[in-house]
Order: C-alpha cells, then structure tokens, then sequence
C-alpha cells in the first residue's frame, strides 16, 4: 500500500520515505513489542497515502477503498498474530471463526468503501436519489465503524 502511495506521489518521491520507514519501523516494532507502536504504524501509513494522494491532486483516488481494507486487515491480522503468542492455545473452530470474521470484515469494508468513493465521485446536480444514496452510503461507513469498533 505505501509503494502504491509512493508510485502515485509526484516528483519529490523523497519527501515521503520518512513516512514510510517509520511507519514499517513501528509496524516491526509492534511485532516484536506485543503490539505497541501499531496504532502509530497504521496512522502513517495513512497518512502517508493521503499525503501522496492528496499531492498528486488527482481528486479522488479510486484505490482509497482498498487501502482502507488493507489498512483495517493489517491491524487484525497483526492482533491474532500478537495473540497467538498467548500460551493458551484456541480451538481450531474459534480460529477458522475469527478468520472468517476478519474477512467477512474486510469483504463488507471494502463493499462501503467502495461505495461511499464512487458516490463522492458523482457531481451534485444528479439528482435527489443519489444524493439520498450517498448519505445512507455515508451513514453505512459511519455506522460500520462504530460497530467494529464496540466489537
């Protein structure tokens, strides 16, 4: 996702190397250090994509929903990693369940994302059925999000 962020950035491709190594620095720190430093290595790494996007001025990027996916996926997939560390050792079901659930998460994620981009990308003189679809799309994202985040 950051080499994306970086192909897409333009010219001074430099200015954001600084991001993208600390950002994987702190992702391998949190590997090695029982999750510390990850919220600080997936706030980087989007805001080193948003930073390449937003410099490069192409408006919207139709690749967000799919950065957001991979962005949410990193930090499940880190947090089983960190908790398969735990001497507990879980059911094979309660694994083939959280690995359904993680990406029956990221499927539905990238659906929203998806949706919520290509409607912010239609203008504002389509009419009152997109624009009632794009706040329902709005609100789904929203919603999404707190649901994830109360789970």
């Amino acid at each position: 996702m950051l080499a994306d962020a970086l192909i897409r950035a333009p010219s001074p491709v430099v200015a954001f190397v600084p991001g993208l190594a600390i950002g994987a620095l702190l992702l391998v720190v949190a590997l090695v250090f029982d999750g510390r430093g990850l919220g600080a290595a997936l706030f980087l790494a989007g805001a080193t994509y948003i930073a390449a996007v937003g410099t490069a001025g192409a408006g919207t990027d139709a690749s967000a929903p799919l950065v957001a996916v991979l962005l949410l996926l990193c930090g499940e997939l880190t947090a089983w990693s960190l908790d398969e560390r735990l001497e507990i050792q879980a059911e094979p079901a309660l694994a083939r369940r959280r690995g359904a659930a993680i990406a029956t998460l990221g499927l539905s994620g990238l659906a929203v994302a998806a949706l919520v981009v290509a409607l912010s990308a239609v203008g504002p003189n389509h009419g009152l059925g997109w624009t009632v679809l794009g706040a329902a799309a709005a609100v789904a994202a929203a919603g999404t999000g707190i649901w994830v985040a109360h789970r």
